[in-house]
Order: C-alpha cells, then sequence, then structure tokens
C-alpha cells in the first residue's frame, strides 16, 4: 500500500512540474552526450529521435538546446516524416494490377468479337463471372487493331462515292 501510495505521488508530482521534468530529461540527454569518449560528440539516431520527440510534446524545448541548433532538430523531423511516408508507399504506386488471368480473358474476348467495346466486355465480365473492372481497365488490355478503311471517318469525302 505505502508503494502505491508512494508511486502515485511521484506521479502527481511530475503531472504537474511537467515542464520541470522535460528540462531535466533535456539537460540529462544533452549530458550523455558530452560524456561519450569522443573529442566532439556525435549525435546517434536515438539522440535525434529523443529531439524530434521532444520538440513535438514539449513548447519551450528550444530554450534547453545547446547541442544544435533548433532549426537543425526541425529538418530531423521533416526527414523523418518523409522517409516514414516513402516507406510506408513504397512499391504500392498506382492501382493494383488485376489477375493475368482476367487480362488473357479480355484479350481473347476482344479479339474473338472486334465489334464490343470496353464497355461491353466489362459488362460481360460482371455479369457472367462477377468480375468489376472499369471500362477504362478494360481499353488498357483489349487487343490493339490498325484503323482499316471501314474505320476511318465517313463524312471525309474520300469514301463517299
Amino acid at each position: 500500500m505505502m508503494v502505491v501510495a508512494q508511486f502515485l505521488t511521484l506521479v502527481v508530482f511530475a503531472w504537474f512540474n511537467r515542464v520541470a521534468w522535460f528540462r531535466i530529461l533535456a539537460l540529462r540527454q544533452q549530458l550523455a552526450v558530452y560524456k561519450r569518449k569522443s573529442r566532439r560528440p556525435m549525435l546517434r539516431n536515438g539522440d535525434r529521435l529523443f529531439w524530434s520527440l521532444l520538440s513535438k510534446i514539449w513548447r519551450d524545448w528550444a530554450s534547453e538546446l545547446i547541442l544544435v541548433r533548433p532549426e537543425t532538430v526541425i529538418r530531423w523531423r521533416n526527414r523523418r516524416f518523409l522517409e516514414f511516408w516513402r516507406r510506408k508507399s513504397q512499391g504500392k504506386l498506382g492501382r493494383p494490377a488485376i489477375p493475368n488471368e482476367h487480362i488473357d480473358f479480355i484479350r481473347r474476348i476482344s479479339s474473338d468479337h472486334p465489334d464490343y467495346g470496353e464497355d461491353r466486355i466489362a459488362l460481360e465480365l460482371e455479369v457472367k463471372f462477377g468480375i468489376r473492372h472499369a471500362c477504362s481497365t478494360v481499353r488498357r488490355y483489349m487487343v490493339k487493331r490498325p484503323l482499316g478503311p471501314t474505320d476511318s471517318q465517313p463524312w471525309s469525302g474520300r469514301n463517299n462515292k
């Protein structure tokens, strides 16, 4: 019971004096960097992450910063944000690919029935097989045919004899 009361007292003290706790954390972190065995203290990724997080949760973080300039911490935070979203979206650009069986079926229908357009092929796929694809997707995979004399514009005057 005594340990729980001490813990709650510590939590309440930390809550009401959180600015003091943030200041202590910031100074201790910088002291730990200075205590490293190098002549010029080098910041590690953990140090950068610490300052990035502290700058998000504490309004007066820049007043206690000694090692680097506040602009550097903001640049780290922005870089981390860009890296996160780059990693998250890697390999998932554009529309998802449709299965090869669907592509083969679209090509077979468009070659067997040259009078079918992309809207009719998309409708056939949906009605008969329950496969839904946009007309633009069907058009992308249809067999391309060169324009013949019957496909040219009849109003141009060449075929009106």
